[in-house]
């Protein structure tokens, strides 16, 4: 019995396997799972026919749709192009072209005026060495921009009262004997009275910077309290007009400076020279500003 149950079961399976692939071969699209080698099998069909097109028409790649799988070909076609090295080198030529052309011009020296003297006093020598060495030598270089000014005691620096100065002993310059009157008499010259003064040559410095600047500029542009006229001394070799008192206290009440101004459209520029005792004090008037500015 049980032999006959088991024969019943192994026909009914065999019959049920042979019904399964008659139905899974008759209806493809029915089947559960996907045969590996019909997968397989079907993709050579599909990339036998793009290679010819892509072959035969790489400058084209609209002309047939089929040519998109195919990236790499494309890639290298789109690539080669671009690379122009000729671009580059344009675009520096032009950078180069416009930095030559915004190179600032050299400064034209529109005038000049030097004025030279020889302190003859060994305490007026002291002095102006002083002068010019402090405040790291800012009295020997000065420049004004257009619409600038110029203070001879501000550029000297800081307290300049508490500068080591010399005392110079000043004789005033004798007046001119007036001429004889009517009747043939004269009046009495005065005699001169010598003075003390502590600081002595920073007025005959100051003066030779009105000198050099006087041919360049008009004479609104100095201001100062005349030498002669505040205490009748003259200065050896400047004239009366030029002739600077300098009291340099710190901008206390009382002062003495010089200034000058620069109403120009160009750039003034003050140099002192040194060739052992002899000053030179030079003015230039530049268009621009002046070389090493």
């Amino acid at each position: 019995m049980r032999f006959k149950v088991f024969i019943s079961l192994l026909v009914i399976t065999l019959v049920l396997d042979i019904a399964l692939l008659s139905f899974s071969l008759l209806r493809p699209e029915a089947r559960v799972f996907e045969l590996p080698v019909v997968l397989a099998a079907e993709p050579p069909e599909a990339p036998a026919q793009p290679q010819p097109t892509v072959t035969t028409i790489p400058a084209a790649p609209t002309a047939s749709p089929i040519a998109v799988p195919s990236p790499p070909n494309t890639a290298t076609a789109t690539r080669t192009p671009p690379p122009t090295p000729t671009s580059s080198p344009t675009a520096t030529a032009e950078v180069t072209a416009t930095a030559v052309a915004t190179v600032t011009p050299v400064a034209q020296l529109l005038g000049a005026k030097s004025v030279a003297f020889t302190p003859g006093d060994k305490a007026v020598r002291a002095n102006i060495r002083l002068a010019l060495e402090h405040y790291y030598g800012a009295l020997t270089h000065v420049v004004l921009s257009p619409g600038g000014v110029f203070s001879f005691n501000s550029t000297l620096g800081v307290r300049p009262q508490r500068l080591p100065w010399k005392n110079v002993k000043l004789k005033p310059t004798a007046a001119p004997a007036a001429p004889p009157a009517p009747d043939g008499t004269s009046a009495p010259t005065p005699a001169a009275v010598a003075q003390t003064i502590q600081g002595g040559g920073l007025c005959d410095l100051a003066s030779r910077f009105v000198m050099a600047a006087r041919p360049l500029l008009p004479g609104s542009a100095f201001r100062f309290v005349n030498h002669v006229k505040s205490n009748g001394i003259h200065l050896s070799g400047v004239p009366t007009r030029d002739t600077v008192s300098i009291w340099a206290i710190g901008g206390g009440q009382g002062e003495h400076d010089l200034l000058i101004s620069n109403p120009t459209n160009g750039w003034l520029e003050f140099t002192v020279d040194r060739d052992g005792e002899k000053i030179t004090v030079t003015a230039r008037l530049w268009d621009s500003p002046p070389p090493g500015w």
